[in-house]
């Protein structure tokens, strides 16, 4: 193999780890921004901060409807049971309004009941996310670190890749090397393939004599007959 093809399957390895890399570093990205859920918990927690408010206030509210009307059904009762009200009619209409307001009691009662019990479970549930998301702030201070100190090491190896990419790519022909460049930077994975046993790595076909002979013959890679990659010994 001509020591400027040999250059070319060095610069494709350059390139291949780069690509890697930036695949580890786009990854570790995500990670990053992602923060082990923590944020997607907290939203959460906000949700149900903000639910269990609205049924602290609707307990309050309940609260105080029921002791306006036990108010209401005690003052009805004083009335009735004082013996100033000698009118039958009157007295039946009384009757009638403490029943209704005792109805009106029983379902707020209920609901009472109800709003009680879904706070004591939002409460509970509050907690345990507020326990999570503890744990969790206390484990992504050190993951944060691991993450950050990964990046670096990444970056600094892309950086010792890059360079001597740059130097390799100086000493090769320009018009091949950008056919190579179009050709990695389109599929990020082969800019140039091996002829191995009369096949070409790139596209795994067998290639016709005549074709195997002008590989063979040129002192540069050449184009596969595939129009995907360049093609050297």
């Amino acid at each position: 193999m001509a020591d400027e093809n040999h250059k070319f399957f060095q610069l494709q390895e350059y390139d291949l780890n780069i690509f890697n890399i930036e695949d580890n570093l786009s990854q570790i990205s995500i990670k990053l921004e992602e923060k082990l859920g923590i944020e997607d918990i907290r939203k959460k927690f906000n949700m149900i901060e903000i639910k269990f408010d609205e049924l602290t206030k609707l307990q309050i509210k309940i609260n105080q409807t029921l002791d306006h009307t036990n108010n209401e059904i005690n003052e009805l009762n004083t009335t009735l049971y004082s013996g100033k009200i000698r009118n039958n009619k009157e007295v039946e209409a009384i009757e009638i309004e403490i029943k209704n307001k005792s109805e009106s009691l029983a379902l707020y009662e209920t609901k009472q009941d109800q709003v009680n019990e879904n706070i004591s479970k939002l409460n509970e549930i509050k907690e345990n996310y507020e326990l999570k998301i503890f744990a969790l702030e206390e484990k992504w201070i050190g993951y944060e670190k691991k993450i950050i100190s990964e990046i670096e090491n990444l970056s600094n190896h892309k950086s010792i890749l890059q360079e001597k990419r740059k130097v390799l790519s100086k000493n090769l022909d320009k018009t091949v090397l950008n056919l190579y460049d179009s050709f990695i930077a389109r599929n990020k994975n082969i800019g140039i393939g091996k002829l191995e046993n009369r096949i070409s790595t790139c596209c795994k076909i067998e290639l016709p004599n005549a074709f195997i002979e002008k590989i063979k013959t040129s002192d540069l890679p050449i184009i596969c007959n595939c129009g995907k990659s360049l093609i050297s010994e």
